[in-house]
């Protein structure tokens, strides 16, 4: 019997170097067979609010959007064009590019998230990267690009860091023709129906550039503000509240301008 230990592979130093660099993480993406950008920070490639990430979590995305993608599209998405809103490190354009999909934009108004997305981008050959695209783009000034309608949109961890919401979202669903995948922050233990102002850094990363910022309250309130925007149905993914801070909650919804495209998902309806 052998007695040959396995070779462990190479891991390239300098990436590992350049990921360190661009710190912190949100995203956890693969770039190469050996490497990805979270296990630079822990072996699982997920961390919560771990000092070595300065304190921001670095989740495992991949997976769940790949499950729901081919629920929704089970040909793929060979002829979808793909919008990002606030994309961070543009992980969500990088794997609807692995379902082939024909382009796929994100934007955000970090240069820090940008400034990963576009190393990404360079260094990834796990996946496929031309047709997409980056910018550092404030999502009210998305319209002066005049670009095509998108046919997905996604719009997570964005409206609460917004001074004006729904002017915001309706920039979004008017540029989106078939599914937009919505997730907020919301405020826990409040009547569900109505928004709620606060205040946050201006600097901080994982915050939004304006200071003002509104949680709506819960699933509810969104549903009623994604239908008055042209969404024809809509389901609840989830609503729960956040384990790091209780007074906040967290909710998912799947809104879809195309009839019957929500069918093969699971969800609850939202009426």
């Amino acid at each position: 019997m052998s007695t040959d230990t396995p070779v462990k592979p190479q891991v390239n130093e300098a990436l590992v170097k350049k990921i360190q660099d661009l710190g912190p993480w949100h995203m956890n993406i693969q770039l190469t067979e050996d490497l990805n950008t979270g296990q630079v920070f822990s072996n699982e490639g997920e961390v919560y609010h771990r000092p070595s990430n300065a304190g921001v979590s670095l989740l495992n995305l991949r997976d769940g959007f790949l499950d729901l993608m081919k629920r929704l599209y089970p040909e793929g998405l060979g002829d979808k064009r793909f919008l990002d809103c606030a994309c961070n490190a543009g992980g969500y354009c990088f794997w609807a590019r692995e379902m082939n999909a024909k382009a796929a934009f994100g934007f955000d108004v970090r240069e820090h998230w940008i400034q990963q997305a576009r190393f990404v981008k360079n260094h990834r050959v796990v996946g496929p990267t031309d047709g997409i695209g980056f910018q550092v783009k404030d999502l009210y000034d998305l319209p002066k690009l005049e670009m095509n309608p998108f046919d997905i949109t996604i719009f997570k961890g964005i409206f609460y860091h917004l001074p004006d919401p729904i002017t915001g979202l309706k920039i979004a669903a008017d540029m989106t023709n078939e599914v937009m995948l919505f997730n907020t922050s919301t405020t826990w233990g409040e009547k569900d129906g109505y928004m709620k102002s606060g205040w946050e850094s201006r600097e901080n990363v994982m915050s939004g550039v304006h200071g003002l910022k509104w949680y709506p309250t819960g699933p509810k309130v969104m549903g009623d503000i994604l239908r008055w925007l042209g969404f024809k149905e809509m389901k609840l993914m989830f609503y729960k509240q956040q384990y790091d801070q209780p007074q906040l909650g967290r909710t998912e919804i799947i809104a879809s301008k195309v009839e019957g495209k929500l069918d093969a998902i699971g969800g609850e309806w939202l009426t």
